[in-house]
């Protein structure tokens, strides 16, 4: 089958399946039917790694290709998988909030898929480092483009938090009746998550750049 059609087929699907596993509202398809969903999520993922990963290795005459580093191909993981809980989080974060303020029932559930996200992005992480074992995975660039998006995402946390605590101290109380601790520990997360992804993105960016 050639490339394009193993793409054009598998990014729709493993869009789907993040789709219903991560933002479908919770349907009981019974214990096998979620395992068969489980499974077939995992499946179209593998696939489309494989095809990318057969396609870099065709075009190992590619300098623009050969020539992405260990510390580059890392980044654009993480920012991958950053972005997509942070997605998740930002479209469910309001269920784990009980009308008390508390705690929701549906915490869980949506802590379990996070976990799921991050086991994937592990495993991700593994192969690659399988991968990179003959090959020098820092020197002093990476070391350089770390530290500068370590600074961005740094002053990116301090705005954050600096933006949060400008606004409780002064908002009239009646503005923060929103502010139960269960909101107040999501926003937290949500601030944590997204400077990480902000971190991944000025990495996975310099690394471009330098390599153009």
């Amino acid at each position: 089958m050639p490339q394009s059609l193993r793409y054009a087929i598998l990014i729709p699907l493993s869009l789907l399946a993040f789709y219903v596993l991560f933002v479908l509202p919770d349907i009981d398809f019974g214990w096998l039917g979620g395992l068969a969903i489980l499974a077939g999520a995992w499946l179209v993922w593998y696939l489309l790694w494989a095809t990318i990963q057969k396609s870099a290795a065709e075009a190992g005459t590619d300098e623009s290709l050969a020539t992405i580093s260990p510390g580059e191909q890392r980044a654009w993981v993480g920012l991958v998988f950053s972005a997509g809980i942070l997605v998740y989080f930002a479209l469910h974060g309001a269920q784990m909030v009980a009308a008390d303020g508390s705690m929701a029932p549906e915490a869980s559930r949506i802590g379990r898929h996070i976990v799921m996200l991050i086991i994937f992005w592990l495993i991700v992480m593994q192969v690659l480092r399988q991968r990179w074992r003959d090959a020098v995975e820092q020197d002093e660039r990476d070391r350089f483009i770390q530290a500068r998006a370590s600074n961005w995402a740094r002053m990116g946390l301090s705005i954050f938090v600096i933006g949060i605590a400008l606004m409780f101290a002064f908002s009239p109380l009646a503005n923060l009746a929103w502010a139960k601790p269960m909101t107040i520990s999501n926003l937290m997360m949500f601030g944590l998550i997204a400077t990480s992804a902000l971190e991944y993105s000025v990495t996975g960016v310099a690394y471009w750049r330098d390599r153009h």
